[in-house]
């Protein structure tokens, strides 16, 4: 039961780390949304061309996490996280083969009805909670200044 406890008490900032997010992104879309469609499509096949441009989105993201930290890897991963992120939603829309659907009665009590194909959530979830990770963190400082104010203050 602690283990739940624990879990339950964490703060928000701690479940959206830049970090963590970048791995889960980064494994998840390297493996399902890039080398599996590259092992097991033809070259000439649009899932191909996707895949191999998923590639270059992995490394973008592996760029992100082992290149930079603090501030810069948090806006890093809040603007390309967000642009894929809008990427997917605009392709979600104007892709008729999602079956994507909104309608709209405008006689009371204004009922909305909102459907779409869901094979496309997990990777709109995972997408949107790394982008909520890089906008969380997108004013944080950077550890070399935590740890400078941290000495100046153990000196005074």
């Amino acid at each position: 039961m602690s283990s739940i406890k624990n879990i339950l008490d964490m703060d928000l900032r701690k479940i959206l780390n830049p970090k963590f997010w970048l791995l889960v992104v980064l494994i998840s879309h390297t493996i399902v949304g890039t080398l599996v469609p590259l092992l097991t499509t033809d070259f000439d096949s649009v899932e191909f061309q996707a895949a191999s441009y998923g590639l270059v989105i992995s490394v973008v993201l592996a760029s992100i996490y082992f290149m930079t930290e603090g501030q810069t890897q948090a806006r890093l991963t809040a603007t390309i996280a967000g642009a894929t992120l809008v990427w997917i939603l605009v392709t979600l829309v104007a892709n008729p083969a999602n079956n994507f659907d909104l309608s709209v009665n405008f006689e009371p009590p204004f009922l909305y009805k909102f459907s779409f194909d869901i094979e496309l959530a997990p990777p709109i979830i995972v997408w949107a909670m790394l982008t909520l990770s890089g906008i969380t963190y997108w004013n944080c400082e950077t550890k070399s200044a935590v740890k400078e104010a941290n000495l100046d203050d153990n000196a005074n």
